[in-house]
């Protein structure tokens, strides 16, 4: 099946149940599509990027195994985010990277650095401006940094950040990302005066 059918929420449906059928070339485009996504997000929990690729292969590894008995995720982008992100947090409970009484509802690190992509950034900004947001982004909470980038990295809507960061209502989601846009505001606004004459 072409790549290009591949396109759509429906074409993704497709493209599960040809993964529950055993479909290999439909398993090799999940793989090709997600693994670099979810690399992306995961690295930003630990420093240990082999301990990421070992774990993804596992994951995706199960994924293909167990894949007779998978239900039809009603968006697969945040279906595997989710997934992944429990492995994740086994894996370093596992390896002793994950402090003692933290589970899957909270993270140890969670590096926020900014992307072309981000919504954070406008084009006017002087390289100076992202040097200095870059510097705010870091003083955000790890559950704030986590929360924008999936909000704005990764284009999630408030449902799915609830779901992937184990929050009990949608409303915690909406809170995170609010809260860390009103504290980036607040922290830039007395350099904002000095941005504009350099």
């Amino acid at each position: 099946m072409s790549t290009s059918l591949y396109n759509s929420q429906q074409d993704e449906k497709i493209l599960w149940l040809r993964l529950c059928d055993g479909d290999r070339d439909a398993f090799g485009e999940i793989y090709r599509r997600y693994f670099p996504l979810l690399f992306r997000y995961c690295i930003r929990f630990t420093t240990d990027r082999s301990l990421v690729k070992d774990m993804l292969q596992d994951f995706f590894s199960q994924l293909f195994l167990q894949r007779t008995g998978l239900a039809m995720p009603v968006n697969m982008k945040s279906y595997l985010l989710v997934s992944a992100r429990r492995k994740l947090f086994r894996y370093l409970a596992q390896s002793a990277k994950l402090p003692a009484g933290l589970d899957e509802g909270a993270a140890a690190i969670f590096d926020l650095e900014l992307s072309p992509e981000s919504i954070l950034i406008h084009r006017q900004h002087t390289e100076q401006a992202n040097r200095l947001l870059q510097q705010k982004l870091h003083t955000l909470t790890l559950r704030q940094k986590e929360a924008i980038y999936l909000r704005f990295y990764e284009n999630l809507t408030y449902e799915e950040i609830a779901e992937i960061m184990v929050l009990k209502e949608v409303k915690y989601a909406r809170t995170l990302v609010y809260r860390a846009i009103a504290e980036l505001k607040t922290l830039l606004a007395p350099n904002e005066s000095a941005l504009m004459f350099h």
